[in-house]
């Protein structure tokens, strides 16, 4: 598993930084930084799906900004 999990890192390291200097080449830095930061957060969260740990729902933050507010005011 541990190196099914280091190859997923290495490939997704080399498409990467193959495709944020295809993006340099033509004069896009901005666009190269947000690919860059969007493939990060991809290649980590793969990576931890690979190594089935659990991992929260993204409607959790919301839950935890919004319960409170929904329950104040249905006690009114």
């Amino acid at each position: 598993m541990i190196l099914q999990i280091v190859t997923f890192i290495i490939v997704m390291l080399g498409w990467t930084l193959y495709k944020v200097r295809m993006f340099l080449k033509k004069n896009q830095p901005v666009t190269a930084g947000l690919y860059g930061c969007l493939m990060g957060i991809c290649t980590i969260l793969g990576s931890l799906l690979a190594a089935h740990v659990d991992i929260p729902s993204t409607t959790t933050p919301l839950n935890l900004i919004f319960q409170p507010i929904g329950k104040l005011i249905l006690n009114r």
